[in-house]
């Protein structure tokens, strides 16, 4: 087994419990430091995990200098990302992010140019790519089981109450959420986007300042044609946040009601008919690797053991996030925009 990572995690709010969680017993995984802003945010979580052996900050670059990790574990809010990314290349370390890679296209291009001057990792942690369903989706589409896909269609509806900030976020779907999706059907379809018309609004009854439902229309490479259709204010037949699924090709059809095995419905080769029967095959997948935080920090370990670039890493992962500021300027402009990262 190669060396453990010795690991500051940047950032030590909610979302660091779940990288905690995962990480703490991991034989890879050394927790060195613990950085935040509010120092009493990173005494909290050292004490939470009885990381006694911990150092813990306010001052990113200085707890860098004083421990030399290997690894930035970046869980600040999108508009730290930058500062935090390039704080942790220039001491020399990898980095794995949460998504989004940055709060803007800008600031997303200097962080990959820098990754890519320091010769390190950075990686953004797009958990919902290692479902096991969604690689068995991914699998089924790169077998040319649909032959070359035509469209892909989610659904996301969620009546979600959070209170706090997203309750006054512009775009809070789009925003906060909907990167997932799109990342997930790039995931799947390993199709580039091209351009997008998107139409967000404001529900009867919605408790959100700014517009939660989108519906939405990608062109990506390869002539598909992705549609989205999301709310975080539809009350009842919530879906489950992976959405609901149809992807379709000239071969049929697989549905995914986002929980349970995907099915394939394909058409029999010589079927006649108003409609042509087709044989139905649940979609089993043979990921053997974790999902969540851990399956992100497992891939990154296979990248820097190899030499080479994980899956997410930032210079492809920025064409996700591409798609979610594509959105937001056509809904405020209401055009069809191209998709430029």
């Amino acid at each position: 087994m190669s060396k453990p990572q010795r690991i500051v995690l940047a950032g030590c709010g909610g979302m660091a419990r779940a990288w905690l969680n995962g990480l703490k017993d991991h034989p890879r995984a050394q927790i060195v430091g613990l950085m935040d802003i509010r120092r009493e945010a990173a005494e909290q979580r050292k004490a939470d995990f009885n990381l006694s052996n911990a150092a813990t900050g306010t001052d990113l670059k200085a707890l860098l200098a004083e421990l030399k990790p290997d690894l930035v574990i970046d869980v600040t809010i999108p508009a730290a990302h930058k500062e935090v990314t390039l704080t942790a290349l220039s001491a020399g370390c990898h980095v794995l992010g949460e998504k989004p890679l940055s709060d803007t296209l800008s600031n997303a291009r200097e962080m990959i140019a820098a990754a890519q001057k320091a010769g390190k990792v950075y990686m953004v942690s797009q958990n919902y790519r290692w479902i096991p369903q969604v690689r068995a989706l991914r699998q089924a589409v790169a077998d040319g089981m649909l032959g070359p896909v035509s469209t892909v269609n989610v659904d996301f509806y969620i009546g979600a109450h959070f209170g706090g900030f997203r309750d006054e976020m512009a775009h809070p779907l789009l925003l906060d959420m909907s990167i997932h999706h799109f990342d997930m059907v790039r995931c799947v379809t390993q199709a580039d986007p091209e351009a997008v018309y998107c139409r967000e609004f404001s529900p009867h009854g919605s408790w959100y300042k700014g517009d939660a439902a989108t519906t939405a229309v990608f062109e990506l490479s390869g002539g598909v044609v992705f549609t989205y259709r999301g709310s975080w204010c539809s009350e009842g037949h919530n879906t489950g946040w992976n959405g609901v699924w149809r992807v379709v090709g000239p071969k049929g059809s697989i549905v995914w009601d986002g929980a349970s095995a995907p099915v394939a419905e394909v058409v029999k080769p010589g079927a006649e008919g108003f409609t042509r029967p087709g044989e139905k095959i649940e979609l089993a997948s043979t990921e053997t690797r974790p999902a969540g935080q851990v399956g992100s920090f497992e891939r990154l370990l296979e990248a820097i053991d190899a030499g080479g670039q994980p899956e997410t890493w930032c210079g492809d992962n920025i064409k996700s996030l591409a798609m979610v500021f594509g959105a937001v300027e056509s809904a405020e402009k209401k055009a069809r925009l191209p998709i430029v990262l």
